[in-house]
C-alpha cells in the first residue's frame, strides 16, 4: 500500500510504459507519465511540469504523493521493451489521444487549433511555449 511504499498510481499511460518496460518483475521498469497526460489529471504544476505537492495534499490525496509516475517529455525514449516480440525496441515516446491529434493536424504555430470529437468535444489552441491563463474559467492544459 502507500505506507510501504509498494502502490503506484497513474494514468494509462503510465501503466502501459510500466508493463512494456517489464512490471513488477523488470529489472528497468520505469513508472513515467507523458506531460500531456500527467497535466490533465490536474496535479501537474504546469510552470514546473512537475507534480504540485501543494495541490496533491489539499486534495486529499497527499498518501499517494510518492506512487506518482515520474513525468517525462513525448518524445524521448523511456526505456525498453522487456519481453514479448517486441523485447529490447527503445519505448520512445507517448502523448494523449487530443494532443497527439494537433501534432497529427500539424497545429505547430501559436493559435493554431484542432477539435476533436469523442466521449466529449474539445477545442486545443496552441499557445506557445508557456502556459496562458484563462480569464474564463477554461482550461491551460
Amino acid at each position: 500500500g502507500f505506507e510501504s511504499g509498494t502502490a503506484l498510481v497513474g494514468t494509462v499511460d503510465s501503466w502501459l510504459a510500466w508493463n512494456l518496460t517489464g512490471g513488477a518483475g523488470g529489472r528497468a521498469t520505469r513508472h513515467v507519465s507523458d506531460v500531456t497526460n500527467a497535466s490533465r489529471t490536474m496535479l501537474m504544476d504546469l510552470w514546473t511540469c512537475g507534480w504540485d505537492g501543494g495541490l496533491v495534499r489539499a486534495l486529499g490525496v497527499g498518501a499517494a504523493e510518492g506512487a506518482l509516475p515520474t513525468i517525462v517529455s513525448c518524445g524521448e525514449e523511456i526505456g525498453r521493451v522487456d519481453g514479448g516480440p517486441l523485447h529490447g525496441a527503445p519505448l520512445t515516446g507517448m502523448i494523449g489521444d487530443q494532443q497527439a491529434a494537433m501534432v497529427g493536424q500539424r497545429c505547430f504555430g501559436v493559435g493554431e487549433a484542432k477539435i476533436t470529437y469523442g466521449t466529449g468535444a474539445f477545442m486545443l489552441v496552441n499557445s506557445g511555449g508557456a502556459p496562458v491563463p484563462s480569464s474564463h474559467g477554461l482550461l491551460s492544459t
